[in-house]
């Protein structure tokens, strides 16, 4: 806006704040409306309304998903040249997202509505239910007559306004086209809302047939979530526990029905093996139920939620005054350094390392491609270490910034709106006695890293809602998928944490760069899927195995296993052949000059054998460009599938949110 125009501007609002007075023709219709509304808000005033720190938690929690979902694209658009900042708000007007500079996050929880401040882009919005732009002085309260602000609602699926997505400047003028820009981010926010809701319809269908399905079973069955809350249970559970109605434990955390410590908890929803109870306790209407784990099953939701299915009997006569706990596993008890499959030199030297790693209590950083298997050593190098407790696994970049800390430390009963009865128990404390493993510590924001920091220096943790410490032993072993150096010297991680973390360091090498560690990793997959579709161990053809170490395996071991889970589905004999593979890794140039059904030992292969008449290395170099095309052509795939929804794709892919933010950006993918 140029400097006459806004003068002008003034001018008419100076006349219409002191008398009432209306100056035809200079300012638009749609902002005279709003003054009219805005008349009897002291235009000078500085209303500040702002939420305290407790009721602001309450509402980041009310909008978590809203949050989540916008989140990204908040981001996404900062990065436009010539803007401040950009926010979310609610459907009351109350800032619960914000991207930009460091001292525009005081404007969390403070309420944009027109009838706090008077004409505003946020509050208007609201009240129009459309997209607004102010400017200057078209603002009805003086100290914002230099702020510039656009602002379009968010509709949830019934078309119900739940927030505004908007843009501001302080200063300087919007860039030119940022209105539009901000409808391409609400359109793609609104795909995600909308694809979500329709998850959640048949994720309730779904949960309505498991319930007809686990009520035909004489065992009782819990269905668990992520979060540890029972979602479903059978009536034969109910009988056991003596209780009648179903909606009383619908909900519930399992830890307030569990008799036993955090370990059992722990270890009765761990998806690990080797972490198996096949004893516990539950409280009973009438006592303490000693009860036997005879099924557990983790699975997926419609959505891609996890849920743990437990099947249990009772062991004997409920009791009031004994507890019947036993701990166990099933299996073999070998090392977890059996899974590290591979021959060749680099992988060697990393189980070396994490041997090594695994005979003191320092804090481990393990940096990797995704795919490459960073919680597979993390968990060894647990396994080995000979700690009592459990390994715990929290991913930091799949929880929104305002649950982070709950998720980590924990929490006391009534702490925030939706907090669970009776508190819940931290990350931190869960693993007190074992392994805190945070994976994608690159992703986990400024402002928690110095909790984790303050954690590391003295191992004490403060539930959310208490003030009373508590000494926590665990061992740390964070893993990234980023170059953490890197992202310190820019600036987004802190330099004295990654020192803290990066005691021991172990970096591992992505699958291209072990081409001879493919054919016995690729038949260990056979072997483990063949094991667990219960169908006699297939072999794989020369000619399969020459497509697979000719591909360059953009998502690593995650993306073999996958390749090889699909291949086993759809062998119609006792051999994989070429054929029955994806059609993208026959446009790879097959090996033609290595056998690998009577191969050499691994160790006396050299790097110059043959690819079609390339060495290996000459092969890979040839592909990188053809693995790029084909990488984006799937991301463009996986967007067109769901809808648009990064976290979907981000998980389909084993990769950060991010991860695939910087490759669509690379690609120039846009949605």
């Amino acid at each position: 806006m140029n400097a006459t125009l806004n003068s002008n501007i003034y001018k008419a609002w100076a006349g219409f704040v002191n008398d009432g007075t209306i100056l035809e023709g200079t300012i638009r219709p749609e902002i005279m409306e709003s003054w009219q509304r805005s008349r009897g808000i002291d235009p000078f005033a500085k209303h500040r309304h702002q939420l305290p720190n407790r009721m602001l938690q309450a509402k980041l929690v009310d909008n978590v998903q809203l949050i989540s979902l916008a989140r990204p694209i908040i981001r996404d658009i900062s990065e436009v040249e010539g803007l401040d900042f950009v926010v979310l708000s609610d459907q009351d007007g109350y800032i619960v997202d914000l991207a930009g500079e460091p001292q525009y996050y005081e404007l969390l929880g403070l309420r944009f509505s027109e009838v706090d401040i008077g004409t505003n882009a946020i509050g208007t919005a609201l009240l129009e239910n459309k997209a607004f732009e102010v400017r200057g002085s078209e603002h009805y309260c003086h100290c914002y007559h230099s702020a510039y602000g656009a602002a379009v609602p968010v509709h949830d699926i019934r078309d119900r306004i739940i927030g505004i997505l908007a843009v501001y400047n302080f200063s300087t003028a919007l860039p030119t086209g940022i209105l539009q820009t901000l409808k391409l981010g609400l359109k793609v926010i609104q795909n995600q809302i909308n694809y979500k809701s329709e998850q959640s319809e048949i994720t309730h269908i779904y949960h309505n047939t498991c319930s007809s399905i686990i009520d035909f079973f004489s065992d009782g069955f819990f269905v668990v979530d992520a979060k540890d809350n029972i979602i479903n249970v059978n009536q034969s559970a109910l009988n056991l526990l003596g209780i009648n109605d179903r909606e009383s434990l619908i909900g519930e955390f399992l830890g307030n029905i569990l008799a036993d410590d955090r370990v059992v908890l722990s270890n009765l929803l761990s998806s690990n093996p080797n972490e198996f109870i096949s004893k516990f306790s539950l409280r009973g209407a009438r006592g303490l139920v000693p009860c036997s784990l005879v099924r557990r099953r983790i699975t997926k939701n419609p959505d891609g939620s996890q849920q743990t299915v437990l099947g249990f009997v009772v062991e004997g006569e409920t009791k009031s005054d004994q507890q019947y706990v036993f701990t166990g596993t099933y299996g073999d008890d070998s090392s977890n350094f059996n899974n590290l499959v591979g021959h060749s030199e680099k992988w060697i030297e990393i189980k070396k390392l994490s041997i090594r790693a695994a005979r003191v209590s320092s804090s481990v950083l393990i940096e990797g491609e995704s795919g490459t298997g960073k919680e597979l050593v993390a968990r060894a190098i647990h396994d080995e270490s000979g700690l009592k407790g459990p390994f715990v696994a929290i991913n930091c970049g799949a929880i929104p910034k305002e649950l982070l800390q709950s998720e980590l430390f924990g929490y006391e009963d009534g702490s925030f709106t939706g907090a669970r009865k009776g508190g819940g128990i931290g990350k931190l404390e869960m693993g007190d006695g074992g392994t805190v493993f945070l994976d994608e510590i690159g992703e986990m924001p400024f402002d928690m890293q110095v909790n984790l920091l303050r954690f590391l220096q003295d191992k004490m943790i403060t539930r959310i809602g208490s003030s009373i410490p508590k000494k926590v032993d665990v061992r740390i072993i964070a893993a990234t998928n980023r170059k953490l150096k890197t992202e310190v010297s820019m600036g987004r991680f802190r330099e004295d944490l990654f020192y803290r973390l990066n005691v021991i360091s172990i970096e591992l090498p992505p699958l291209r760069e072990r081409i001879l560690d493919i054919p016995p990793i690729t038949r260990f997959f056979i072997h483990t899927l063949c094991s667990q579709f219960k169908r006699d161990v297939l072999s794989i053809s020369d000619a399969a195995m020459h497509l697979l170490c000719a591909y360059n395996w953009p998502g690593n071991a995650r993306e073999l296993r996958n390749v090889i889970e699909n291949a086993i589905v759809f062998a119609e004999g006792n051999i994989i052949t070429e054929d029955i593979l994806p059609s993208y890794l026959k446009q790879y140039i097959p090996v033609q000059n290595v056998s690998f059904s009577d191969r050499k030992p691994p160790e006396m292969i050299s790097s110059d054998e043959t690819v079609s008449g390339l060495t290996i290395e000459e092969a890979r170099k040839y592909n990188q460009k053809a693995s790029a095309e084909m990488e984006r052509d799937e991301i463009v795939r996986l967007l067109d599938e769901f809808g648009g929804n990064i976290s979907n794709v981000a998980r389909h892919m084993g990769a950060a949110r991010s991860t695939i933010y910087r490759k669509m950006k690379n690609y120039k993918i846009n949605i």
